[in-house]
């Protein structure tokens, strides 16, 4: 969490830059004539990825890490620079990324591919987890599409649909073509990488958030992890985050393998990322704020380290808390007297602070945007008031309960409307949860470990017209939010905003995540219509005529159950083929 405060404070300014997509841009030798509909589509997916910060900026330090690699690739290879946006795309910089494709890897390599273009993979390496000998992968593979079209944006559509796909929607007047027009008909993919060039360019060549660079060992022959961070004196936890390609033993000797170091400090200029091939005038850069002068102690025994660092959860800024943390400390990191502090957090007089909880330092909302909660053995009133940011007191009256209540496990709590009187407490079957968890579902450069004993039961979805009528995952153990965006073909950052999740780590096994866009984001790009109710109909057969799900349909108008009475009149999406 500690990374988080200036990666806030550098791109929450970056996040506010308007970042507009042109009319033209040069790509590849080619001038790139962007049409009006197409730049609204482009547009729509750079606002999407620009519009969580910390997302952002967790984004833009694995890319200015790797970028410096990349770039030496696909200049050795003349392969446009542009094309590394292409790496954020395909797997967010994740090192070990899998998709439902079984796709491996920094540029989502099958294994069969893999090999085809030089990587070794097999149970002691896997170099599609190695951002060297990947990137290098990448450029031979993206050099052998260009070979065939000479359009370097057909060059990156066949990079999602093969050659195979690519040759049934190409243009064979463009092969070589200086000119180009990206219009309603061009290849979403194509778009989605031209949005990630749009919403990414500006931020290439900022200081990491920790400081970090990485450094080669182009000769680790023979040598474990163990031996050549001695040999470095680096850290072998981070050695092991970056080098997850060695799987195990000692680096082979069949061929030449690069080893990265993590280390701290300002980066030699040649390993910081640019935008060689850039037309355009660079965003400036953004200096580092001012950091404020505090007194030695800003109240006793807290001093300057241990200022606060203040991230969003459920829209509101919270502070994670620490081992060693109680009220006078967590209330002094936040800059709140201790009474403000215990009355943002609905905190009696004895309530003790739980370590590695999140605290607010501004006051909770009367409701979520979430509909329910199934409540967990073990869980309080309090902890569900914290988990979605409501004031106690508003929870338990859109309940109709106490706020000292004992919650049963199982019980559907209402978040944003409050309970009818009329309607009876409604109750889930939960599976007996295990005593002890081990590990939390991650979308970091981390890999997630757990215990065997720890069966989380999710249901198994195959179809993808199946998954396209999901609206709520159940995270499984050694899941990512990553990995859910891909099963579920949504961007992370929209899952981000869905959930009110403060970054991609915030992830538990077993919590239930928002996969399709809660109504009120899907009127925004939809007209409606209204329906009156004829004797007979269902709520089922309405939303099928329609084109909705029956959830939908209640949430549109507010129902809370699914009795209809002829008559009634029904908000509905408007539909061309209905």
């Amino acid at each position: 969490m500690k990374r988080l405060l200036p990666l806030l404070l550098i791109f929450s300014v970056t996040c506010s830059l308007s970042q507009t997509v042109p009319r033209e841009m040069d790509f590849g030798g080619m001038k790139l004539h962007i049409a009006d509909g197409a730049r609204r589509q482009i547009q729509k997916d750079v606002d999407r990825l620009t519009a969580s910060q910390t997302y952002y900026g967790i984004l833009v330090d694995r890319m200015n890490l790797y970028f410096p690699i990349i770039e030496r690739a696909f200049a050795e290879n003349n392969v446009p620079d542009e094309i590394k946006f292409l790496a954020v795309q395909e797997s967010g910089l994740i090192s070990d990324a899998v998709s439902i494709a079984n796709a491996v890897g920094f540029w989502q390599f099958k294994d069969f591919t893999a090999r085809e273009v030089g990587l070794k993979v097999d149970r002691g390496v896997d170099e599609r987890l190695n951002i060297v000998a990947a990137s290098y992968g990448a450029a031979k593979y993206l050099n052998a599409n260009n070979f065939f079209y000479d359009n370097w944006i057909y060059a990156v559509m066949a990079y999602n649909t093969g050659r195979g796909g690519a040759n049934k929607l190409v243009d064979k007047s463009k092969f070589g073509a200086k000119k180009m027009t990206i219009d309603n008909r061009t290849h979403w993919y194509v778009k989605k990488f031209l949005a990630h060039v749009v919403a990414f360019s500006p931020s290439v060549g900022l200081p990491h958030s920790e400081n970090i660079w990485l450094d080669e060992d182009n000769n680790p022959k023979g040598m474990t992890l163990e031996s050549v961070a001695k040999k470095h004196r680096a850290d072998l936890e981070l050695m092991k985050k970056y080098n997850k390609w060695l799987k195990r033993g000692t680096v082979p000797g069949d061929k030449k393998y690069t080893m990265l170091i993590p280390k701290h400090g300002k980066p030699p200029k040649r390993l910081i990322a640019s935008n060689r091939n850039a037309t355009s005038k660079p965003t400036k850069r953004i200096p580092e704020p001012k950091q404020k002068i505090y007194p030695t102690e800003i109240k006793p025994g807290i001093t300057n380290v241990d200022k606060a660092t203040i991230i969003p959860l459920n829209g509101i800024p919270s502070i994670l808390s620490k081992d060693y943390d109680d009220v006078h400390s967590l209330s002094a990191r936040s800059g709140l007297s201790e009474a403000r502090f215990r009355k943002y957090n609905d905190m009696g007089p004895a309530d003790k602070i739980i370590p590695s909880e999140f605290y607010y330092v501004k006051k909770k909302k009367g409701k979520s945007k979430i509909g329910f909660h199934v409540t967990k053995k073990g869980e309080t009133l309090w902890d569900v008031s914290q988990q979605y940011g409501i004031q106690l007191g508003k929870l338990a009256k859109k309940n109709g309960m106490s706020i000292i209540d004992e919650l049963k496990p199982g019980r559907v709590l209402w978040l944003k409307k409050t309970r009818p009187s009329d309607q009876e407490i409604a109750y889930h079957q939960v599976e007996e949860e295990p005593q002890t968890i081990v590990a939390i579902a991650s979308s970091s450069d981390e890999r997630v470990t757990y215990d065997d004993s720890d069966e989380i039961i999710v249901p198994v979805v195959d179809s993808s017209e199946e998954l396209k009528k999901v609206s709520i995952h159940t995270v499984a153990p050694g899941e990512s939010l990553w990995a859910i965006s891909q099963k579920y073909e949504v961007l992370m950052e929209d899952l981000l905003r869905w959930n009110e999740l403060p970054n991609p780590d915030a992830l538990r096994i077993g919590q239930n995540v928002r996969v399709k866009a809660p109504v009120e984001e899907v009127i925004e790009t939809k007209s409606l219509s209204t329906h009156r109710v004829a004797a007979g109909e269902t709520l089922y057969a309405i939303s099928r005529k329609y084109e909705m799900t029956v959830d939908e349909l209640m949430e549109l108008n507010g129902m809370t159950n699914t009795n209809l009475d002829v008559g009634v009149t029904l908000k509905v999406y408007e539909c061309g083929n209905c």
